[in-house]
């Protein structure tokens, strides 16, 4: 479990045939990711609270913003592909907590994330 001010995130689950799962916990009013991925597909599952999920092309800095609305009050998954920048913000007033699937493990050598705002 990693822990900051912001929240905190833990791997539960880590298997180079099938990917990563890891549970992610935001504080009220946090955003957390700001970067994208050449090769990495991801999926988010809000469980609790409330939150906004935005992404664009990377390589379009005018891009158009997509902007998902998500919650704990009605479980949807929303899929990242390669190539977007992305985010998940905590619009509520509680802990939004995210349950996050990624195809491929984090490779610390090779880590495919690379920083960019939406």
């Amino acid at each position: 479990m990693h822990c900051d001010n912001r929240g905190s995130f833990t791997e539960a689950l880590h298997s180079a045939e099938r990917g990563q799962v890891s549970v992610n916990v935001s504080k009220p009013g946090i955003a957390k990711g700001q970067h994208w991925h050449h090769t990495k597909h991801e999926k988010f599952l809000v469980v609790s609270g409330k939150g906004e999920i935005n992404f664009r092309m990377a390589d379009d800095p005018a891009g158009k913003i997509i902007t998902y609305k998500v919650s704990g009050d009605k479980l949807e998954i929303v899929r990242i592909p390669p190539g977007y920048t992305h985010n998940i913000v905590n619009v509520g007033d509680t802990d939004m907590v995210t349950i996050m699937w990624a195809n491929e493990v984090f490779d610390p050598t090779n880590p495919d994330t690379f920083r960019l705002d939406v």
